[in-house]
């Protein structure tokens, strides 16, 4: 499995390396997709169906616009608790189970967000392949690690470190090309102007066996393509370094 990984990375990290700012795109290449408004607009609360850090999708949810952070918490910590935050321009929170997800969630009066409505969020009611449309874009999200995997980077060895507690390292998400803050990447957003749903962290949703949707920073197509991505591997109360979450609501009547 890591073999295969490191070849998929080899194959793009050059041309990745090559290309003007971290964030993958210069000003010049990014196109306007409406994300702009859309992320003037949740400055302030202009009274309408969802509070200004979500988006309202389809009528029928609201959906954070960027990946949780916690508030007054590190985001290279594992969590227990919190009052879950969606902002822009932050590292987003790794380290955490679905379990602790939905909790921060409903301490912030929403809910870690169902199958359902993360795909609508990510691929919308045409069923778009990725969150910005269906023609794969390299330099769009963060999704192409230009390492070789982040645990055997950060450990210098494959050996010894699949365990809990190397996995939860909180420095395996501070080296650099890893983890990237919420927005950094301008061309990964929906129409509605909702960001890196498509790599960057592993998005727990509600399925109870455990579910994580989308993809991270360092494999976001072993699993499918883009919204596609499924992981279900694992247990609801898992966690590492590559999960985290994003929350959603009910629209306001």
């Amino acid at each position: 499995m890591i073999a295969l990984w490191l070849l998929a990375c080899a194959e793009v990290a050059e041309e990745r390396q090559a290309h003007a700012g971290r964030g993958g795109r210069d000003s010049s290449e990014v196109s306007d997709t409406g994300d702009s408004a859309a992320d003037d607009t949740a400055a302030e609360d202009t009274g309408g169906p969802c509070s200004p850090e979500m988006a309202l999708v389809g009528e029928s949810v609201c959906v954070d616009r960027w990946e949780a952070t916690i508030e007054g918490e590190s985001p290279y910590e594992v969590p227990s608790g919190g009052v879950a935050v969606s902002e822009a321009g932050v590292s987003p929170q790794g380290y955490i189970s679905g379990e602790v997800a939905a909790v921060v969630c409903a301490a912030a009066g929403k809910r870690l967000c169902s199958l359902d409505e993360w795909m609508l969020a990510c691929a919308g009611a045409e069923g778009r392949t990725w969150p910005y449309g269906d023609t794969y874009d390299l330099y769009a999200c963060n999704d192409t690690y230009s390492g070789g995997h982040p645990v055997v980077d950060y450990f210098g060895t494959s050996e010894g470190v699949w365990d809990t507690e190397h996995m939860n390292d909180p420095g395996i998400n501070q080296q650099p090309g890893t983890v990237a803050e919420t927005g950094e990447f301008e061309g990964c957003v929906t129409p509605e102007g909702i960001h890196d749903l498509h790599g960057n962290l592993h998005e727990w949703v509600s399925t109870p066996d455990g579910t994580f949707k989308g993809g991270f920073y360092a494999d976001a197509s072993m699993n499918g393509a883009g919204c596609s991505y499924t992981t279900t591997a694992h247990a609801f109360s898992y966690h590492d370094y590559s999960t985290g979450f994003r929350c959603c609501g009910d629209p306001r009547r």
